[in-house]
């Protein structure tokens, strides 16, 4: 198992990646664009390291990859920005729906927490929509403590809230 931001030579490993989420919805997890280019696609993770771009914050992507596969992506953002704040926290992460309920997500967090130890972040402030039950469950059992519960305006969306001090 590897945890790494993705190279060029991942390009097939992605695609299939993105067929499996393509199954189940449209939206792919950790800002994919399904209308670029691979290439084009590595060129905007690199700029999201350094810059703000579209508005979003500074993040860097990473992926759990096993034996030639992509089982999830995380986004580590290392600001927040109002949005974020009350909405979507530091980190996002998803799990190819092939492979959920194997413990994917919650080795992801671990091993993206160890990288804002490493910059001094803390804490670290992580959200799920409040019928993500395992979504939540992840969170917690990285240590996660609720805050609370709040409406998203002008959505039927409910965020947990929650803090990990590191």
């Amino acid at each position: 198992m590897t945890f790494r931001e993705l190279q060029l030579a991942d390009e097939m490993i992605f695609n299939n990646w993105i067929k499996d989420w393509k199954r189940e919805t449209k939206k792919v997890s950790i800002a994919t664009s399904l209308d670029s280019t691979f290439s084009q696609y590595l060129i905007n993770l690199e700029k999201m390291k350094t810059h703000n771009v579209n508005h979003l914050v500074k993040a860097t992507n990473y992926f759990f990859i096993e034996d030639n596969i992509i089982k999830g992506g995380v986004s580590a953002r290392w600001d927040l920005n109002d949005h974020l704040l009350k909405f979507g926290g530091h980190i996002g992460y998803g799990v190819s729906p092939a492979w959920r309920k194997q413990g994917v997500a919650k080795q992801m967090l671990k091993l993206t927490l160890a990288f804002y130890k490493a910059r001094h972040i803390s804490p670290i402030l992580i959200t799920a929509e409040i019928w993500n039950t395992a979504s939540r469950k992840t969170i917690e059992s990285n240590g996660g403590i609720l805050e609370n519960i709040v409406n998203e305006p002008d959505t039927d969306k409910y965020w947990c809230r929650y803090w990990i001090d590191l």
